[in-house]
């Protein structure tokens, strides 16, 4: 097909996605790009070097025969790709979300006896999981580079309609995707069945922010069961967390799912699934960028090492290190601080070049729920039997996180005139008081559950994990996402009823 034809037929794909593009690993000059479809489409050079990068393993084991799947983000840098989609959600303009399909195949023609090729979609909108599921659907037969089975993929989703919130019914090679948008990307429980399902239950739809992982996989390599709650309240007042891991896929999956664990509240840090060493530094406050917190997902020792070294001494929390890994036994309930206790599973990360220190520090403020301890220990000794740790894990969090913003709601609701309007016509709590909010919670109370000895040590965790985050950036995000919400729900906005594509 020309660069005429795809053009004129181009409908609403480029609402959907950017391109579709064809990564060979080339073992004299290393990643290239191999096909680029739609070919019109003008990427700028830096931009095709970041995907070409991006998209392969940085180490990869030469016995795998599998597909990996994994993702990662990159800044748009091509001022000439204009994106676009004509309702809510609109994506965005800044960022290129890139979902991979990597293959390595045997062949022995070439210097190494293998070949090894990514299929990237590219887009603006984070649907992961969904194009995720596109790019299987395209590679579940055949080659992983073929131009035909580009073509047809890109006319049908050029016939769809464009995304919009709410369920659409969509075509592709030969069976309908259902995709289910929610009105934010920070609703929690996406993709989750009900608490009580049939055995024979298969999700019916795909939830376009629904996390990548899942807690059945990602369980067997944490280093124990309490970090969870470490990463949770780390995440939860926007501090940084890097995920160390053999493969770009786990790396990613565990983002993917931390993100996943503090909602409704957005992460309101960079989100790097998946970064190598070419990668763009100063996104992360990194060599010259604005300090910001992230949470980043690596394979490369040396990557981890430098992202450490980069974050010393610049008045910056250090980042979490969590330290994926096939371990020997069963994962402990905690961490030992002594390097040799038999449950030390990582308390000194085994990196080239020296060990780092992987102890979070031991200032915490959210108590670990000894009851779901035990289930989570109970059932990750089924192995791989289980598939019942996902959704126990997410509701817990998903439930501590209401309980925890349920106190802020009840003072915005009693206290604070949500009538203040700011000059673009905004609905602002423009009086919200921190002080007034901590003697709001001292007087009424939380139901979260708080570390300390006594009533004075955990009044002083609840008004400190309290004033951290609403001092954090989490805080605005959430805050913006609820002003929005309930703006487009007084509008009628949210309620709005879509198309499928067997009707447009």
């Amino acid at each position: 097909m020309g660069n005429e034809v795809a053009a004129a037929s181009s409908g609403n794909f480029q609402h959907w996605a950017v391109a579709f593009i064809v990564c060979n690993f080339n073992v004299d000059v290393g990643p290239e790009i191999e096909i680029i479809y739609p070919p019109q489409v003008a990427f700028s050079l830096p931009d095709l070097t970041a995907i070409a990068f991006n998209s392969f393993p940085e180490q990869q084991n030469t016995e795998t025969v599998d597909d990996m799947s994994f993702n990662f983000t990159i800044s748009n840098n091509s001022p000439d790709i204009n994106l676009s989609s004509p309702r809510a959600p609109h994506g965005s303009a800044t960022t290129f979300y890139g979902s991979c399909v990597f293959r390595q195949e045997f062949d022995g023609t070439m210097k190494r006896s293998f070949n090894q090729r990514t299929l990237v979609l590219l887009s603006h909108h984070g649907f992961l999981p969904f194009y995720n599921r596109v790019l299987l659907e395209m590679t579940k037969t055949g080659f992983i580079s073929d131009p035909t089975k580009l073509e047809s993929a890109y006319s049908q989703m050029a016939s769809w309609p464009s995304p919009a919130l709410g369920r659409l019914e969509l075509p592709f090679m030969g069976s309908v995707i259902t995709l289910d948008i929610a009105p934010h990307h920070a609703f929690p429980l996406q993709g989750l069945p009900g608490p009580t399902p049939l055995i024979s239950d298969k999700p019916s739809s795909i939830y376009a922010y629904q996390p990548m992982g899942s807690w059945d996989t990602l369980m067997q390599f944490m280093p124990c069961i309490t970090d969870l709650y470490v990463l949770y309240e780390r995440l939860l007042l926007c501090e940084s967390v890097i995920v160390i891991a053999k493969s770009p896929q786990l790396a990613t999956e565990a983002v993917s799912s931390l993100v996943d664990l503090i909602r409704p509240v957005p992460f309101a840090g960079v989100i790097k699934p998946y970064m190598t060493m070419q990668a763009d530094f100063k996104s992360v406050g990194i060599d010259g960028g604005t300090p910001r917190p992230f949470i980043i997902g690596v394979t490369n020792p040396f990557l981890l090492k430098r992202v450490l070294a980069a974050t010393e001494g610049k008045d910056r929390v250090r980042p979490h290190i969590l330290y994926l890994q096939n371990f020997d036994g069963p994962v402990p309930t905690k961490r030992h601080h002594s390097l040799h206790h038999k449950s030390s599973r990582n308390a000194l990360l085994d990196l080239p070049g020296g060990g780092i220190d992987a102890h979070p520090p031991s200032k915490r403020f959210i108590k670990s729920e000894s009851s779901m301890i035990s289930q989570i220990e109970t059932l990750l000794k089924l192995g791989d039997q289980t598939h019942e740790l996902d959704p126990l894990i997410r509701r817990h969090f998903a439930e501590l996180t209401a309980q925890f913003i349920a106190p802020i709601n009840r003072y915005l609701a009693t206290s604070v005139s949500p009538n203040a309007v700011s000059p673009g016509g905004n609905y602002r709590y423009a009086s919200f008081s921190v002080n007034d909010f901590l003697h709001n919670v001292a007087k009424h109370g939380t139901s979260v559950k708080l570390r300390g000895q006594g009533p004075i040590q955990r009044h002083r965790a609840r008004d400190g994990v309290y004033e951290i985050f609403c001092n954090s950036p989490n805080f605005y995000s959430w805050l913006d996402m609820k002003l929005s919400l309930e703006k487009e729900a007084s509008a009628g906005l949210l309620g709005a009823s879509v198309p499928s594509a067997s009707t447009t």
